[in-house]
């Protein structure tokens, strides 16, 4: 279970792209982190499982050999999913497709199971975020954004996952089409993305209108007291 105690080794992980390893006879599978294209491929796949995510957080085991059990033949095509990262596989439905028969040939139930556990439990960007300083910071974000003057100023865009993430990858990270997508894992690219350094200047009217020092450009640090003070304001 990822939490703030392991949350460096986690990271140090996703930044590696580590697979994990299983082994049939003598011939050697990774599972591998999931690409954005790889992502969406599975989406339709996982949402077919009818997972229950209440028993999965309370017995993963018991619900992964319940799965395996009533949707062998999805299960089977997900892991094979999984041990792909080119696009060259992963774009060759046959392939996926006799790997996936290999898999459910010549592993049990509970070999099965295990190897799901470990691909739903695999930490993903939004566990990341929310246990590092990133979560307080778009906290703080979203507080300054509310009381910045912006009352001449419209944002468009950004309303599918073209403007979210492989427009944003490909401006900032100078990134083709193919590598935002299919080059790197998800959790890399949302987590680039996420911790990306920037800063929000303040005008002179706006720090003093929330008690802030003036005497040099502002940026979006602020002290605890002052952070709580601001959301206490623009809750009530």
């Amino acid at each position: 279970m990822l939490n703030k105690d392991n949350m460096n080794e986690a990271l140090a992980d996703a930044v590696m792209d580590r697979p994990r390893e299983f082994f049939i006879g003598e011939r050697r599978f990774c599972l591998w982190s999931p690409s954005l294209g790889m992502s969406l491929m599975l989406e339709r796949h996982i949402s077919e499982l009818g997972i229950n995510r209440r028993l999965l957080s309370e017995d993963p085991a018991m619900e992964a050999l319940r799965l395996v059990a009533e949707k062998r033949e999805q299960v089977c095509l997900i892991i094979s999913i999984h041990t792909f990262r080119r696009f060259t596989d992963l774009s060759n439905g046959r392939r996926i497709k006799k790997r996936s028969d290999f898999l459910s040939s010549n592993l049990d139930i509970q070999e099965l199971s295990q190897l799901l556990i470990f691909i739903l439990s695999e930490s993903n960007a939004e566990t990341l975020i929310s246990l590092s300083p990133i979560g307080e910071q778009r906290e703080k974000q979203a507080l300054i954004a509310k009381i910045k003057s912006s009352a001449n100023s419209l944002t468009f865009g950004g309303n599918t996952i073209y403007g979210m993430l492989i427009a944003p990858a490909m401006t900032t990270f100078h990134l083709s089409f193919h590598e935002a997508v299919w080059g790197m894992s998800l959790t890399n690219l949302k987590m680039l993305l996420a911790d990306n350094i920037n800063s929000v200047h303040l005008s002179d009217e706006e720090a003093k209108k929330y008690g802030m020092a003036t005497e040099k450009p502002q940026t979006i640090g602020m002290s605890a007291d002052d952070f709580d003070r601001l959301k206490a304001e623009f809750q009530d």
